[in-house]
């Protein structure tokens, strides 16, 4: 009898698990992010959902997020976020969200901060949603309630390693250089989405021009880490960026197209 509790038992976990690993499973795992964030505190949210390894950046620089977050005092504020896009590996098991997030002093008061958010997840060996990365920009206007939009761009699976995402990181570094809209014309697609501070993401050709018209062409990156799924076909690089002597950061989720690697969404903070 023990022997078949213990059989169902594992095969129900199996299933429990099997079942986290979609694009629904990440969306629900930022969403309970989010709402544990607004019923425990945005302290007692990040510690609980934030992988091991995962990234946060403290003024220009990334740090560990667990012990950033650690030091930390709890407030009072109540900071909620919700999902406006997602994309998922073909793992399955490795992806991101971005959307809106609102800051308020405690939960009877008005909206003093607005932005939008960027967290990248995986399942880790437990498997349970983790996030691995967040980033934001701020200063954004006051925006409806998102429709989620899950991006469903063909990916390309196959040996792939960290080297040859960081190499076109790098190819793209030395091509802003030079001329930055050449680099985006090289390394977007229209499913790219780009988060600014002052703006939501923006998404499609007409857009995106807008968007690089107006990002400074005087910024240096520097890459300090990143990540990649086990099929290959979804990685992340971040950094820091540097202009006028101001140190922010930047994030690039990068996606294996039939073309090659394009970025899937940008963050650039300045």
């Amino acid at each position: 009898m023990r022997k078949k509790f213990f059989l169902l038992c594992s095969m129900l976990m199996a299933v429990i698990l099997h079942a986290q690993k979609t694009i629904e499973g990440l969306i629900s795992a930022e969403k309970s992010f989010a709402a544990y964030s607004v019923s425990n505190g945005t302290k007692d949210a990040f510690l609980k959902f934030t992988d091991s390894s995962g990234i946060v950046f403290d003024n220009g620089k990334p740090v560990n997020a667990i012990e950033a977050w650690t030091k930390r005092e709890k407030r009072p504020v109540v900071l909620n976020w919700e999902p406006q896009f997602a994309e998922i590996a073909s793992s399955n098991d490795f992806g991101y969200t971005t959307g809106p997030w609102a800051l308020r002093p405690n939960a009877n008061d008005t909206v003093v901060a607005r932005g939008q958010y960027t967290t990248v997840w995986h399942v880790d060996g437990k498997g349970e949603w983790k996030f691995l990365v967040d980033l934001g920009v701020g200063n954004t206007p006051l925006f409806p309630a998102p429709s989620l939009k899950k991006i469903e761009v063909k990916k390309i699976m196959g040996p792939s390693s960290m080297g040859a995402v960081l190499k076109e990181e790098q190819n793209f570094i030395d091509g802003y250089k030079k001329d930055k809209s050449k680099a985006y014309t090289k390394y977007l697609s229209g499913n790219s989405l780009l988060n600014r501070n002052g703006q939501y993401s923006t998404i499609g050709k007409i857009k995106q021009s807008e968007t690089i018209k107006n990002t400074p062409s005087a910024i240096q990156y520097t890459i300090a880490g990143s990540g990649i799924a086990s099929t290959g076909d979804l990685a992340y690089v971040y950094g820091n960026t540097l202009i006028s002597d101001k140190q922010e950061n930047y994030l690039r989720v990068w996606r294996k197209e039939k073309q090659g690697w394009k970025i899937a969404l940008e963050v650039v903070r300045y």
